[in-house]
C-alpha cells in the first residue's frame, strides 16, 4: 500500500484555517468582506467574549439561493470567480472560497440567508464531521452568520490568543478599517452590549474620518486629488508636524482593499522630501488607490493583505506626486514663515539682511587660542539653572500596598467616573534593582557632542558614547515607578487644561485603565464623546513636547505592542510608554543640560539599559581605537 493519501475534507479545512482564520478578526473581516461583496448598504456585528464565545455578522445584502448556500461551505466554493482569466481582473474583495468552510470547520457554524424574492430562506448548519444540514427559515433578506465557541476543537489555536482587551482591540481595527475603506456602507459593532461603532450609511470619506478620529483629527489632513495615467490617487495626508509614533495610522486602500503596500509607503516618504518628519516619526493617512486590476496581483497570501503590483516604481512615483502636490501650498507657506521668522542661527532676521547690513572689522590675535572643549566642572563647584528637573532619589521601596490616593494628596486624580471605584495603586512587574548594576568605570566628563544625539564623554576605559533620548528613557521611567509604587507621583497644574480628541480604541483603553494614568500623575476627565480633558500632567514632562502628544503617542505605544495580554494593566508598560515624554535624538541641549542628563543617569539604579532594552551608551576602548587606525 502507498504512502500517500487524500487528506479529508475536515482536515484540509482546519490546515485552511490556519492561514485564513489568525484571530476572532479575522472571522470578523472575512464575514464582513463577503457582506460587502453582496452588495449590502448596512452591516451589524455583534461580539461576546472578545468572539471566542460569539460573533454574529448580519447584512442586507442580496443574500444567497438554497443551493448557493449549500454549496458556500464546499472547498473553494465561490461565485466571483469563473475560469482563470477572472483571476487577472479580481475587484471583489474575496474570491478564493475558502473562508467560510475556513470558518466552519474551528467553530460552530450556522448560516441564515434568503434573496428578496424568495418567500422564504434557509439555514445552514455545519456538523463537527464535515457534514451540512439545510433547513427552511423565514426572516429578513439578506446574510446571518452565527460563529459560536471559536477553535473549541483546536485548543493549541486557542491558547495562543491574547487577552480579551487586545483581541477587542483588533476586532475594533479591522472594523474601523473596513469602515474606512466603504463609507458608503453604515457599520453597527457590538462587544458585550456596549456600542463601539454606529456608523450611518451614504457617508463621504471626509465625513467618516470626522466620526472616527474626531475633528481635530480631520483638521490636520490635506486632500490629495491626483490622476496619473491610469491611476486615480484620492484621500487625505497629515500635514507637516502631524505625526504618530508608528505607520499604523497610515491606512492604503487599493480598489477598495485594505492593503500593506511598501511602494506606496516609500512613496509618502519620497513625497515630503525635505518636509520628512523625524525619525521614528510616521504621517497619519488615508490613501484610495483605483487602478487596472490587472496592473497587481492580490492573490499572494489566503489573508489577502499582501499585495504586488506590475511596476512598483510607477506607483511610488504617483503616490510621491500625490503627496507632494498636496503639501506644495504648505510648504510654500513654511518657506515664507521661514524667511520672514529664521535667524542665520537660532532667530528671526534673515541672514542676507544681516550681511547687507554688517560691517566686518579686523583685530589682531595676541593672546593665545582657548581650548576648544571647556574644562571639566567639579560637581561641588557647578553651578547655573538647570532646565532638566534635578532628579528624583530612587531608593528602594517597600513591598507593601499603598494607601488609595484622594484629590488631598494626589493632584492627578483621573475624574473618568465616581472617585468609589478608585483602586489601589499597581505594582510594576518590573522591579528595579537596590544598588546600580554597572559595574564598569562611569564617564568622567563630556568632550562633545555628535549629531545633537550621542554625547561623547571621556571615561577610564575608553571614549564613551551616549545615547541621550535612551538616557532619558531610563531617567524618567525609574522616576516614575519610584513615585507611582509610593504613591507620590507629583502633577504639574497646566495653566490652561488642553483638550485632546482621541480615536475609538485609544479613549476605550483610556476609561477602561484610567487607573494607570492617575497612578503616573495625569488628571485627565471625559469632556464628552471621544474628547478628553488634560488638566495635569507628571512633573518634568514639560520638556517641549505637547501634552497631547504626549499622551496620544503612550496610548499608541500600548495598544501596538499589546502590553495588556499577561491579564491586567501593568506600571512598568505605562511607564515604557511614558518615556514618549523624554528628550529626541537630533534636539540640541545646552552643556548645563547635559551635565544634568548625565548625573541623573548616574543616580539610576540600571542607567546602561533604556526601558526597551536597548544600551543607553558603548564604551570604545583605547585598543579598539589603535587596531581602526592601524598602530597596532
Amino acid at each position: 500500500m502507498g504512502k500517500i493519501v487524500v487528506m479529508s475534507r475536515d482536515l484540509a479545512n482546519r490546515i485552511a484555517a490556519g492561514e485564513v482564520i489568525e484571530r476572532p478578526a479575522s472571522v470578523v473581516k472575512e464575514l464582513a468582506e463577503n457582506a460587502i461583496d453582496a452588495g449590502a448598504k448596512r452591516i451589524s456585528i455583534v461580539i461576546e467574549r472578545a468572539g471566542t464565545r460569539l460573533i454574529v455578522v448580519r447584512d442586507d445584502g442580496c443574500g444567497m439561493s438554497d443551493e448557493d448556500a449549500l454549496l458556500s461551505l464546499q472547498p473553494h466554493g465561490t461565485s466571483k470567480l469563473k475560469d482563470i482569466a477572472d483571476l487577472n481582473n479580481i475587484l471583489t474583495l474575496g474570491f478564493r472560497g475558502e473562508a467560510l468552510p475556513s470558518i466552519a470547520s474551528v467553530s460552530k457554524f450556522s448560516l441564515r440567508t434568503r434573496t428578496p424574492d424568495a418567500p422564504a430562506g434557509i439555514r445552514i448548519s455545519y456538523a463537527p464531521d464535515g457534514s451540512v444540514e439545510g433547513k427552511p427559515e423565514g426572516g429578513p433578506a439578506g446574510t446571518a452568520v452565527e460563529v459560536r465557541d471559536l477553535f473549541y476543537n483546536t485548543p493549541a489555536r486557542k491558547k495562543f490568543l491574547k487577552s480579551p482587551a487586545t483581541e477587542e482591540h483588533h476586532i475594533e481595527e479591522t472594523v474601523l478599517t473596513l469602515a474606512l475603506g466603504h463609507p458608503q456602507i453604515g457599520f453597527d459593532l457590538k462587544i458585550d452590549n456596549r456600542t463601539a461603532f454606529s456608523l450611518a450609511a451614504d457617508s463621504t470619506p471626509e465625513m467618516r474620518i470626522r466620526e472616527l478620529f474626531g475633528k481635530n483629527y480631520a483638521a490636520n489632513l490635506l486632500k490629495l486629488d491626483h490622476r496619473e495615467n491610469d491611476l486615480l490617487i484620492t484621500g487625505f495626508i497629515a500635514s507637516p508636524g502631524f505625526t504618530r509614533p508608528s505607520r499604523k495610522e497610515q491606512r492604503l486602500f487599493i480598489n477598495s482593499r485594505a492593503v500593506d503596500a511598501p511602494a506606496v509607503y516609500r512613496g509618502i516618504r519620497d513625497g515630503f522630501g525635505t518636509l520628512a518628519p523625524e525619525s521614528g516619526r510616521f504621517p497619519p493617512a488615508v490613501i484610495y488607490i483605483d487602478m487596472d486590476p490587472s496592473e497587481l496581483d492580490v492573490n499572494v497570501h489566503p489573508a489577502k493583505r499582501e499585495v504586488r503590483f506590475r511596476s512598483e516604481f510607477a506607483i511610488t512615483r504617483a503616490v510621491a506626486s500625490a503627496v507632494a502636490n498636496a503639501l506644495r501650498g504648505t510648504g510654500e507657506h513654511l518657506k515664507e514663515q521661514a524667511e520672514i521668522n529664521s535667524l542665520p542661527l537660532s532667530g528671526k532676521i534673515p541672514l542676507a539682511n544681516i550681511l547687507d547690513a554688517a560691517m566686518v572689522r579686523y583685530h589682531a590675535k595676541t593672546d593665545d587660542q582657548p581650548d576648544l572643549v571647556p574644562p571639566p566642572q567639579e560637581p561641588e563647584t557647578y553651578s547655573g539653572e538647570n532646565i532638566l528637573p534635578p532628579p528624583a532619589p530612587v531608593l528602594p521601596v517597600p513591598r507593601m500596598p499603598a494607601a488609595p490616593m484622594t484629590e488631598k494628596n494626589a493632584p492627578g486624580v483621573l475624574n473618568l467616573t465616581d472617585k468609589d471605584d478608585y483602586q489601589a495603586p499597581y505594582s510594576p512587574r518590573a522591579v528595579l534593582p537596590e544598588t546600580p548594576v554597572f559595574g564598569g568605570a562611569w564617564p568622567e566628563r563630556i568632550l562633545g557632542v555628535y549629531d545633537n544625539t550621542y554625547i561623547l564623554c571621556a571615561g577610564a576605559e575608553g571614549l564613551v558614547l551616549i545615547d541621550q533620548h535612551a538616557a532619558h528613557e531610563r531617567i524618567l521611567f525609574e522616576r516614575i515607578v519610584a513615585e507611582a509604587e509610593k504613591g507620590t507621583a507629583p502633577a504639574q497644574r497646566l495653566l490652561i487644561p488642553r483638550t485632546l480628541e482621541l480615536p475609538r480604541s485609544q479613549n476605550a483603553y483610556l476609561t477602561a485603565h484610567k487607573k494607570l494614568f492617575c497612578d503616573l500623575g495625569f488628571d485627565i476627565e471625559s469632556a464628552g464623546g471621544n474628547t478628553i480633558l488634560i488638566n495635569s500632567i507628571p512633573a518634568g514632562f514639560s520638556d517641549g513636547r505637547a501634552p497631547e502628544e504626549i499622551i496620544s503617542d503612550m496610548l499608541a505605544e500600548l495598544l501596538e505592542r499589546s502590553e495588556l495580554h499577561h491579564g491586567g494593566a501593568d506600571l512598568a508598560a505605562a511607564a515604557r510608554a511614558a518615556c514618549k515624554a523624554a528628550v529626541k535624538a537630533h534636539e540640541a541641549k545646552s552643556q548645563e543640560e547635559l551635565e544634568c542628563l548625565l548625573r541623573d543617569l548616574r543616580a539610576c539604579r540600571q542607567g546602561t539599559l533604556c526601558p526597551h532594552g536597548r544600551p543607553t551608551m558603548i564604551t570604545i576602548s583605547p585598543r579598539e581605537l589603535e587596531r581602526r587606525f592601524g598602530r597596532k
